[in-house]
């Protein structure tokens, strides 16, 4: 898969990059949320790749990087005094790509 979203931009995003211990867990977070990101369009990822000129657009690249930084930050499902969704932000930057079927 190509590297839509650079591990270095992750990193900066959920604030763990003056460290490399975690590289393995955030590219597989990122490349999973490129998934998801794709998923929830009903689009493909060359049809979102023309959207953005050959690059997602930023707005899915941003919804992927809220993505990325809910799972880094809420490893389980579940916690004890705090339960978190995934931000309402992620929708509103997913939806106007969304093609209807």
């Amino acid at each position: 898969m190509k590297d839509l979203v650079s591990l270095e931009l992750v990193k900066q995003a959920v604030r763990a990059d003056d460290f490399d211990q975690d590289d393995a867990l955030l590219s597989h977070y990122r490349d999973t949320a490129v998934d998801v990101v794709v998923r929830r369009t009903n689009r493909s990822l060359n049809e979102l790749l023309e959207l953005g000129g050959d690059d997602l657009p930023p707005a899915l690249r941003q919804a992927v990087l809220l993505l990325v930084g809910h799972w880094y930050n809420q490893r389980e499902d579940a916690t004890i005094g705090q339960m978190n969704s995934i931000p309402m932000g992620f929708e509103a930057l997913v939806r106007p790509y969304q093609k209807l079927t």
